[in-house]
Order: C-alpha cells, then sequence, then structure tokens
C-alpha cells in the first residue's frame, strides 16, 4: 500500500523518536512559557499526524486510551486543586500552579500524544521489532554517552556512581532498564543464524548492561533479574521455551546475581542499604513513605498536585514525622504507585492499575520490559520525569500494537512444545 508523503514523514519521526527522549534536557521558552525539545517534538509528531489521516478505534486500544483518559483527568484536577504558592523553608515563595502545569503539560499530555501517534502508526510485529532495536539501540547511545561524561569528570556522582548527563545515577538506571529488557528479548527471539544487525544487538546488551552495572542501582538490577525470572518462568508456562532451555536460563541469571551480589557485599554502599537505623538511602526511603502516606490520607482523591511532592516533603515532613528528616530534597516518593496517587489523585491510581491489568489481556513480549517498570518502581519512580514518562508509554505502546497487530490466544494455543525450536516459538509471543 502506497502511502501518502505526509504519512511517510510521521513513520519516520516515530522511528526516530527514541533518540529524541534525551532531548529533554535542552530547554526554552515562548512568551515566557518553558517548553523542552522532547516537547516541541511530540506536539509537531502529532499535528502532522492528525493531518495525515484518520485514527482508527478498535480493541484493546480503546481500553488503553480510556485508562490514559482518566491519568489525565486525574492530572488535570490534581492542577486545579494546586495551591497558588507553597512557602518553601528557605524562604522562597514556590510557584506551585505554574510548576504543577509544567509537569502536566510535559509528563503527562506529551508523552499521552506520543502514545496515541505511536500507537496509529506501527501497525504489524515486524515494524514493532524494528522500532524497538531502534529504542534498544539509542538506549546504548545514552549509556555511551554517560560514559563519554565521565572520561570528563562530569558524570560520575559524588559516591562514584556512574549519572551521565543525568541529575543522578538513579534516572541513567531508571532510563535503562527498559531498553536492556528490550534488547534481552531480541537476542532472545532471534533465528538460529546471526544476522549482521544480531551483533549490534548483543553490544547495546553489553554497553547498557555495563553502564547499569556501575550506576550501583541496586533496585535497577533487582528489576531486571526479577523482570528476566518472571518472564522465563512466564515463557516455560506457556510453553513458549523449552523447560530445558529455561532452566538453564534461570541457572545462568541466579549464577550471575549471586557474582554481583558478591562484588557488592563488602561495599560501603551495601551495607549502608542494609542499615535501617541510622541515617542510609534504606531509612531515608522509609521516611519518605511515611510522609506519602501522611500526604495521601490527608488528599485521598484528588492528591497534591503534579510535581508537588518535594516541596510538601520539605514543608509538611517534620510534621508527619515528628521529628526533622533526615533528607530534605527529595523529588519523588520513591514509589511509582504512591507517586500515581500523589501526582494525580485515586484517579490516576486507578489509570495505573488498569492499564497494569489490560497489559496481561495477552502474554507478548513487551511484558517482560513492562515487569521491570514496574519492579523497579516498588523503589524508586520510573514515570514522573519528561524522559521516563516517554519510556513507559512507549513500552505500553508495543504492548498495545502486539496485542493488536501481534499474538493472540490462537496463536498461542497452536504452539506445541518440542516441536518447533525455541527461537521460533518465541517470535509467536
Amino acid at each position: 500500500m502506497t502511502l501518502s508523503p505526509l504519512k511517510n514523514i510521521v513513520r519516520a519521526l516515530v522511528f526516530l523518536s527514541p533518540f529524541v527522549f534525551p532531548f529533554f534536557l535542552l530547554k526554552f521558552q515562548v512568551l515566557g512559557i518553558p517548553f523542552t525539545v522532547l516537547e516541541v517534538f511530540c506536539y509537531t509528531l502529532f499535528v502532522l499526524w492528525v493531518f495525515s489521516g484518520p485514527m482508527a478505534w478498535k480493541r484493546p486500544l480503546s481500553y488503553f486510551w480510556l485508562s490514559a483518559f482518566l491519568l489525565f483527568l486525574g492530572a488535570t484536577l490534581g492542577v486545579l486543586i494546586a495551591p497558588h504558592s507553597i512557602s518553601l523553608p528557605s524562604g522562597e515563595l514556590l510557584d506551585a500552579q505554574r510548576v504543577a502545569l509544567g509537569v502536566w503539560k510535559g509528563w503527562i499530555v506529551a508523552p499521552l500524544l506520543y502514545f496515541a501517534v505511536v500507537t496509529q502508526t506501527i501497525q504489524s510485529k515486524k515494524e514493532t521489532d524494528f522500532f524497538i532495536r531502534l529504542f534498544v539501540y539509542a538506549g546504548s547511545i545514552v549509556a555511551l554517552a554517560a560514559y563519554a561524561f565521565a572520561l570528563f569528570n562530569n558524570g560520575i556522582t559524588y559516591d562514584l556512581r556512574l549519572s551521565g548527563f543525568f541529575e543522578s545515577a538513579n534516572y541513567l538506571s531508571l532510563y535503562l532498564v527498559p531498553p536492556l529488557l528490550f534488547s534481552v528479548m531480541l537476542i532472545l527471539r532471534r533465528p538460529a543464524v546471526l544476522r549482521f544487525y544480531d551483533y549490534f544487538d548483543l553490544s547495546a546488551l553489553a554497553i547498557m548492561g555495563h553502564a547499569l552495572f556501575f550506576t550501583q542501582s541496586y533496585a535497577a538490577i533487582i528489576a531486571v533479574f526479577g523482570a528476566l525470572f518472571l518472564g522465563f518462568l512466564r515463557l516455560m508456562g506457556r510453553r513458549l521455551f523449552a523447560t530445558r532451555s529455561g532452566l538453564i536460563a534461570l541457572f545462568v541469571m541466579a549464577l550471575t546475581f549471586v557474582i554481583i551480589l558478591a562484588t557488592q557485599w563488602h561495599t560501603p554502599k551495601f551495607r549502608q542499604a542494609l542499615d535501617w537505623q541510622n541515617r542510609s538511602s534504606t531509612s531515608v526511603r522509609l521516611e519518605i513513605y511515611e510522609v506519602a502516606y501522611g500526604l495521601i490520607r490527608e488528599n485521598p482523591l484528588a492528591g497534591i498536585g503534579p510535581g508537588l511532592f518535594q516541596a510538601e516533603y520539605q514543608t509538611r515532613g517534620r510534621e508527619n514525622l515528628g521529628h526533622v528528616p533526615m533528607e530534605w530534597n527529595i523529588p519523588h516518593p520513591h514509589n511509582i504507585f504512591l507517586a500515581f496517587w500523589l501526582n494525580a489523585g485515586l484517579l490516576g491510581l486507578l489509570a495505573l492499575f488498569a492499564l497494569i491489568a489490560l497489559a496481561h489481556r495477552h502474554f507478548t513480549y513487551a511484558l517482560i520490559p513492562f515487569w521491570g517498570i514496574l519492579i523497579h518502581g516498588f523503589f524508586d519512580t520510573p514515570f514522573w520525569k519528561n524522559d521516563l514518562a516517554m519510556v513507559f508509554w512507549l513500552t505500553v505502546a508495543v504492548i498495545v500494537i502486539l496485542q493488536t497487530h501481534g499474538t493472540h490466544p490462537a496463536q498461542i494455543k497452536a504452539v506445541k512444545t518440542g516441536k518447533r525450536p525455541v527461537r521460533r516459538r518465541l517470535k509467536r509471543a
């Protein structure tokens, strides 16, 4: 089928979009309103798509969009109930409405528009694999850039963790987990004979895995191994992976995890993570959860407003804890469920649960990176940030596309254990 020139432009921009995610760092103002290059890219892409043709509203996309609309409503309500200003302990008067609106347009509206275009543009498993491969390569470029920054002493934190151009090493790890897991799935689903780009896939996996290790993010490491462990169990349970091969893979993963654990056992960071009494990453997180729970009890329906957790933590932390917090500058509640509830209210939390349920309607290989995001989300916040919101919706979009144009129950049922090569069966998922 011949596509119009405008549709071809939209398709090209969609496939190149993962390389644009890091450009959220480039900011400018128009008539006093702040924007990022990433936001403008999403708005432009959406406008071009609107003029390129009609939207196909069919299942399961319609259900996903209802969930996304719940999130939009929750975040919009959060903006409306946000205070005009918050007086911080430093004496600064924060323009809370401006902050909430900025988060609303950059972390909610722009990624949702991107989600709409991606799910309408990519229409087959072959195109999806190509799109994911580009996302993996974009992730490896981010990892290489992190090392490039480190060479000039700009990409290493005070505690010697790799952070690259991100504010913290945790942000780099949050960004790398989904493309790394996608790269694993691409490698598992390849044919028995290596193709030339399989070497690029293997290289991308090695680069991202190496960088992720040096972020020293234990949450990210748990997310990767946890998602892969659940993934292999599910693949074997659905008879999409030979039991013997699956058990070998699980053993290799367990051995690798033990080796990583052994390298960290005597490090100060690991010992600190086990310290629940003194000032440590664990004890600080417990305080964060306590304050977050207190804020939710006070605002159970509408939350506190998008992007206002740091300000509320600084002003209400002592009141909720009964003592001065160990840390003051806490931008997020370090839990994806608490973050959705606080930023977008009960509607936002319900939207997240709905998306999780819909993602599990049929098994697709994109579920494994999605599990990585969710497992990571128990310890950190892999959504409420420009680029992380884009990564989240890209992953959900791939699940939607595969459910719509790829895996169907009849296909899964037709696969017989032991009758076909492992990789042939995995290509069904």
